[in-house]
């Protein structure tokens, strides 16, 4: 038994040790997103502040600290935690990093290897329940996610986000088993981190302390002391989630109204056009269902099946529970395992009912929901072992050949399509995609496209604009320092040499090509599907 366990050990950790290599190999092959620049600044702004407060409080310098936290508050973007970006300031100032190419580079690796640890906690959750076996195929289905994988480098706020949720469900799950004062600590910490990534942070916090409340009364020897403890770790998250986010640091409660309303305000007057089945809908009158189709377009197949085979089994317990319910019975869940499957189940429907009834602008596909699929993987995960008890050896050969052929084929469409594996569509669906909804919307291509413009040009200023929504000032700045200067963006596209299309538009800028003034130049491809079409103009 012993000798299975190590044999165990060396190939978990020859498969971690493969995956982070992957990420070492293709993290440098990244473009930028619409938005990273603007989270940089921000990054920027907090460590000025932080480095500004702090001095101002070693001299005891009172008045100058207000008059600090006033200027910083005045500019609305602070409003925004930047945990991520503020590391990235931190982290590039240690190494002494001035050119904005190797910051983004440093911020890929950086995002990769917090998903990378957040990986390896994820297989030690499903250990708890599963075996080592089920715990790294589960693993292996988010690494193989395609949208996942590439958005695990660039995506420093949904996937970082998704990162820090897998920490803080590992010490949900360590507080369910064991109520200490360290895992209060630890739930408290990780609780903290989540809410001032994301306002949707707040949401799963909030779940585990009202499923606490419903053990409060029922069953418990010790309510006094349950009670202290369950006071305690709201007072250690504030205290956490205060230390953690600067803007908080004058007049917490003040600021932490301003900073949440701010936010909201912002989301919500951000219009966009979406590419939604074949029509361009203004991001204020999205469906409904805009995000639940993203995820069943985007997500493999097998794990959608799996996914519902586990759901539909846990839902199914927790209502013959509620029905069971009685007046000398409250408790809804009756062991460890049960609290956390239910407390899975309402994240997921708590926070869909959440963004489906307040957020009135949807955009982006599901990324803003990413973090979601953990549960969605640990229910799969749950289902595959559900099928493996059933002692039936067919059964069991069927499904494992299913997950290996489709994490097979992932691997191969991932590499065939590298950098690109964000414009993953299931095979149900990848024909029809290809017409009806967006591809790549963050503009990441427009760096491949830049760089093939700076190769066959040998101009030493080359104008250069888009019609689409994704700025290429953006883009530019992971071009080598040398070849940055020799690009010039320009917004009169009629005056450019060179126009870039990404197929994503503004409102009320959507504009027609003249093929008398430019043709087709160059052209980015996935899956047969143009991406991003360079147009230069005719001579």
């Amino acid at each position: 038994m012993k000798l299975a366990n190590n044999k165990s050990k060396i190939l978990c950790s020859i498969v971690f040790l493969i995956i982070y290599a992957c990420g070492l190999s293709v993290y440098r092959d990244y473009g930028l997103t619409i938005d990273d620049e603007i989270y940089r600044s921000n990054g920027l702004l907090y460590k000025n502040y932080i480095n500004d407060f702090i001095g101002s409080l070693l001299n005891f310098e009172i008045d100058q600290i207000k008059l600090i936290h006033q200027s910083f508050q005045a500019n609305s973007l602070t409003a925004h935690p930047a945990l991520f970006e503020t590391m990235l300031a931190i982290i590039s100032d240690v190494l002494k990093l001035n050119d904005s190419k190797k910051i983004y580079e440093i911020s890929h690796l950086l995002n990769f290897t917090i998903y990378f640890f957040s990986l390896i906690i994820l297989f030690k959750l499903i250990r708890k329940r599963c075996s080592s076996y089920i715990s790294l195929l589960g693993v292996l289905v988010l690494f193989l996610t395609p949208r996942i994988f590439a958005e695990s480098f660039y995506n420093t706020r949904d996937i970082f986000f998704l990162s820090l949720f897998i920490f803080f469900l590992y010490t949900i799950q360590k507080i369910i088993n064991e109520h200490t004062y360290k895992n209060i600590l630890y739930l408290s910490i990780t609780s903290a981190l989540l809410i001032i990534t994301k306002v949707l942070g707040i949401i799963p916090f909030l779940i585990f302390l009202i499923l606490h409340i419903n053990n409060l009364t029922e069953n418990i020897k010790n309510k006094k002391n349950y009670l202290k403890k369950f006071f305690l770790l709201i007072v250690l998250t504030f205290i956490f989630i205060v230390i953690l986010w600067p803007y908080l640091w004058v007049s917490p409660m003040n600021s932490l109204y301003l900073a949440y309303t701010e936010m909201i305000k912002q989301h919500e007057s951000l219009t966009l056009l979406n590419y939604f089945f074949g029509d361009q809908i203004i991001s204020t009158d999205i469906p409904w269902y805009y995000r639940i189709i993203w995820f069943f377009i985007t997500t493999p197949i097998i794990v959608i099946l799996l996914y519902i085979l586990g759901f539909i089994s846990i839902l199914s317990n927790l209502i013959k529970k509620i029905l069971n319910l009685d007046e000398k019975n409250l408790r809804i869940f009756q062991n460890e395992k049960e609290f956390f499957d239910g407390y899975l189940l309402l994240v997921i429907v708590g926070t869909l009912f959440a963004t489906i009834k307040f957020n009135e602008s949807q955009y982006g596909g599901w990324r803003h929901l990413y973090f979601l699929y953990i549960p969605v993987i640990l229910f799969s995960m749950q289902g595959v072992n559900f099928i493996l008890k059933l002692n039936k050896k067919y059964l069991s050969n069927i499904i494992s050949l299913l997950i290996w052929i489709t994490l097979i084929i992932n691997s191969i469409w991932m590499y065939n399509n590298h950098p690109y594996q964000n414009i993953f569509f299931n095979n149900i669906v990848k024909k029809y995609a290809k017409n009806n909804f967006e591809l790549d919307y963050w503009g990441l291509s427009n760096l491949q496209s830049l760089n093939h413009i700076l190769d066959n040009d040998k101009n030493k200023i080359i104008k250069v604009s888009t019609i689409s929504f994704a700025d290429l000032d953006v883009s530019k700045m992971k071009l080598d320092k040398k070849e940055r200067k020799r690009i010039k963006i320009i917004h009169n596209y009629e005056e450019s040499d060179y126009l870039i299309d990404t197929y994503m538009k503004r409102i009320g800028k959507n504009y027609i090509i003249n093929s008398l003034k430019f043709r087709k130049f160059y052209e980015i491809k996935v899956n047969d599907i143009a991406i991003n079409t360079v147009y230069k103009k005719v001579e």
